[in-house]
Parts: C-alpha cells; sequence; structure tokens
C-alpha cells in the first residue's frame, strides 16, 4: 500500500462522521488501527527493497572456501583444460581443451553424484576447426553457450554461439551465433542466472575486457542490448563471469590486482540492481585463478588455474567447497 494512503482514508473516514454520516466509533478505531499499521509495513519495506539506484547493499554474505583441489576425473590428462560449467544436478561438466593444440568443447560425465566419472571426449558436434572455448551449460543441460571463431567470425574475432538439443542424450544442434544484439570486438564467457533470462559475458571494446549484462523476457525471446556492469569493471582486464544465486551473485576473473589472473565476488538484491563493490576471494586466489563455474545456492566452485605450475605451465581444473548459514 502507498504510504499516503493510510493517512488519506483514515482522514475521509473522519470527514464523513463529521458531517453527520453515522459510523461506529470502535469500527473507525479499528480502521484507525488497521491503516496506522499498514503505514508501518509499508515504511518497513520500503526499508527492506534496499537502494534502487544499487550501492552496495548485498544479496549475499560472503563466506569463505575451504582448500581448492585438483578436479580428480581430469587430472590425468596432460593437455591444458579451462572454462569449466556444469549442470544443475551435478552429472555433466563441460570445458575447454588444447591436446592438439587447437581449443575445443569436451565433456566428463558421470550418472549420478555419488557415481563415478567416466572418461572426458570432446564433443565432436560443438567443437570445430576454430577456436571453440568458453562453453556455458544450462543448469537443466538442454542449451549451451560458448565463443568461437568460427566463420562467419574471423581468425582474430571470437563471438557468441548457442546450441540446443530436445533431452540430455540427444546430441547438441549445430551451434548458431547469437545475432540478438551487437557485441563487442570480440565476446567469450557467456554466463546463465538459472532461469535463462539474464546472460552476463565479457566483451572487448578496444583494449579493454569489461564485463556486460543482456536480458530478456522469455527463454524463446530475443537478448537485449547488453549493458557495461560499470560497478564492476575497472581499467584492467575483467572476463570470466559467473553468476549463482538466480543471478543476484556473481564471481568473477580480474588483473586489477597483478599481470595475472585474481577471482572476485559480488553480489546484489536483485537482478535489476546493481552489484556490491567486488572484493577478492582470497582463499581461492593462488596463480592465474579464472573461468569459475558456481552451483546455484553458491557451495560449490569449479575453477582454472596455473597455481600447479610456474608462468605459463597448464591450466587445469579445481574446485572447492563451503557451507553456508
Amino acid at each position: 500500500m502507498p504510504k499516503a494512503w493510510p493517512s488519506l482514508l483514515l482522514g475521509w473516514i473522519v470527514a464523513l462522521a463529521a458531517n453527520g454520516c453515522s459510523a461506529d466509533q470502535r469500527l473507525l478505531g479499528r480502521i484507525s488501527t488497521l491503516l496506522s499499521d499498514a503505514a508501518v509495513d509499508a515504511d518497513a519495506g520500503d526499508a527492506d527493497s534496499g537502494d534502487a539506484d544499487g550501492g552496495d547493499a548485498l544479496a549475499e554474505t560472503w563466506v569463505p572456501f575451504g582448500a581448492a583441489a585438483l578436479f580428480a576425473p581430469l587430472a590425468s590428462l596432460t593437455a591444458s583444460q579451462a572454462d569449466p560449467s556444469m549442470t544443475a544436478d551435478e552429472l555433466e561438466l563441460y570445458f575447454s581443451s588444447n591436446p592438439k593444440t587447437d581449443w575445443d568443447i569436451w565433456l566428463v560425465q558421470r550418472p549420478s553424484k555419488t557415481g563415478a566419472w567416466g572418461t572426458p571426449s570432446k564433443v565432436v558436434e560443438l567443437s570445430s576447426a576454430y577456436l571453440d572455448e568458453t562453453p556455458e551449460v544450462s543448469a537443466d543441460g538442454l542449451t549451451i553457450y560458448l565463443a568461437s571463431e568460427r566463420p562467419p567470425g574471423s581468425l582474430t574475432a571470437e563471438h557468441l554461439w548457442v546450441s540446443h538439443r530436445k533431452l540430455r542424450t540427444d546430441p547438441w544442434d549445430p551451434p548458431v551465433q547469437v545475432t540478438d544484439f551487437v557485441g563487442g570486438d570480440k565476446d567469450v564467457s557467456p554466463t546463465l542466472q538459472k532461469e535463462q533470462l539474464v546472460m552476463v559475458f565479457a566483451s572487448l571494446h578496444g583494449s579493454d575486457w569489461d564485463l556486460y549484462q543482456t536480458t530478456r523476457a522469455s527463454t524463446d525471446g530475443l537478448w537485449g542490448t547488453p549493458t557495461p556492469l560499470t560497478e564492476l569493471n575497472s581499467p584492467q582486464f575483467d572476463w570470466d563471469p559467473a553468476l549463482y544465486q538466480d543471478g543476484r551473485s556473481i564471481v568473477f576473473a580480474s588483473r586489477r590486482l597483478n599481470t595475472t589472473n585474481s577471482l572476485f565476488y559480488a553480489s546484489r538484491l536483485t537482478v535489476t540492481d546493481k552489484f556490491s563493490t567486488p572484493q577478492p576471494a582470497t582463499e581461492l586466489n593462488v596463480n592465474d585463478d579464472a573461468d569459475p563455474w558456481l552451483s546455484n545456492d553458491g557451495t560449490h566452485i569449479v575453477f582454472d588455474s596455473r597455481r600447479a605450475g610456474a608462468g605459463n605451465g597448464p591450466i587445469k581444473i579445481y574446485e572447492a567447497y563451503r557451507q553456508l548459514p
């Protein structure tokens, strides 16, 4: 109820009584109490809603993750692995790998959360003779976005592509380029809100990578014009976002601390609010840590890192867990 209504209605009732209209005084008193309570509730609702313009209102109080461990199913692979993304049931993990110098889309699966992971395999229908990376599978496992240099792109211009399938057991449809909006010079690292109505991705404009957000009204609708997430971006590279908590929280990689990637986190009250000021996920940052994926509840993170080697050593996938209140 709008805050002005209780006093206006009460004034109207009192005016009726003053002009001779019959009204039970007990009823008037009860209405007065109810309307006063409504005004208090409206004020409390306004306070709870936070600043509509964004700011540092938090949807999440950060709880540190436990120690990160090498993702065991891929530990024996000699090639680099990067860009992990999982389905909500955590039975499929997609990633990019370059066993023959060409980065392609790969998959490792398991029959249940307590079952053993199978042998990793290249997803032929999603891969091409060009650079294919940063896969992002939807929570239901029926849609996947990726970045690719395949035509009609170029060898220097990655852009976003999308593929669908009707069933989890079906092969993926041939990817098609996302043409709903005009992106940057390059666009990579898409991440989806669980409901698939919000997407954040990294876009190169000139010489700087920044995070952009686009939204749509339904899963079969068109993505709108992307807008920069200025509250998250810095003069350095900001990329590799991962949305969770229904799009209200984010972890992303940034080079604002040094010349290699570090993970940062932020949150917001609703998907239309601004994110809070990014903070480093200190417990996860060791050496070139990037490309996170998080379970929607935020208790499980999978990301890639060079922590096992110095310089430009192989990229490996790690995971960590935390308990939330």
